[in-house]
């Protein structure tokens, strides 16, 4: 998960946790503070899920691409995958040597 969203989300988090901390105690300052808290989650949480909107487009359209690569080019796609197999193989050997 990319440290932003997780970052946002300890926000979220520990603002919740603050707002309701606030809720036991009574006041004008206490009442201007669960409302600016609020409007600050509401925002955060939009954002949160903006972003991951935004994110599973991403993920979806290079989905796609890579889908039409290997249907126009399908015996490449199968040398690449070929290549990558030898690589991480290769990488993994070495590793395992070296303990």
């Amino acid at each position: 998960m990319d440290p932003a969203i997780e970052e946002l989300n300890r926000i979220v988090d520990q603002a919740e946790s603050l707002l309701r901390s606030l809720g036991e105690q009574g006041g004008e300052a206490a009442a201007a503070a669960r409302g600016r808290i609020t409007e600050t989650l509401q925002q955060a949480k939009s954002r949160l899920a903006d972003t991951a909107k935004d994110a599973e487009q991403v993920a979806e359209s290079l989905a796609d691409r890579a889908d039409d690569y290997v249907r126009t080019n399908p015996w490449q796609a199968v040398a690449l995958a070929a290549l990558l197999g030898g690589v991480v193989t290769l990488l993994i050997t070495k590793t395992t040597r070296r303990e």
